[in-house]
């Protein structure tokens, strides 16, 4: 799929997720508002979608969208608008190895502290007097 060279405004971007999804409306509707009436939700998104309507998508609804959609058109656009380049995809391979790494590096440092926590209870144990019996 190709991305817009830019976009008229916010609004544009939004159809432009919802249009190039190959989800329905009443779909898309359903995912975001579960817990609404299918019309009431489809009716909420179609306001939504509205540069004239009265109602707005929280951020986290967003979010949802771009994910469910797997569209990206709302990003570009603000990428666009305050003047930063438009992401790459990251490939979750990378991820993988960079949190491998860490929980490593993390293994380390819990095996070292615990060396060190030992030794000084072992130096501890031994620098206490030794109590004397009663003769």
């Amino acid at each position: 799929m190709q991305t817009k060279l830019f976009y008229e405004d916010e609004f544009e971007a939004l159809q432009l997720m919802v249009s190039s999804s190959g989800k329905s409306v009443k779909e898309i509707a359903g995912h975001l508002w579960p817990d609404m009436k299918p019309e009431s939700a489809y009716a909420k998104l179609k306001a939504c979608l509205n540069p004239k309507g009265d109602e707005n998508f929280r951020f986290s609804q967003v979010l949802e969208l771009m994910r469910f959609c797997n569209c990206y058109d709302p990003l570009y656009y603000v990428c666009d608008e305050t003047m930063h380049a438009r992401p790459d995809r990251k490939a979750p391979e990378d991820d993988v190895v960079k949190l491998t790494e860490t929980i490593q590096a993390a293994a380390d440092v819990l095996t070292k502290a615990s060396a060190a926590l030992e030794r000084i209870q072992n130096q501890t144990a031994m620098m206490r007097p030794v109590p004397r019996r009663a003769a």
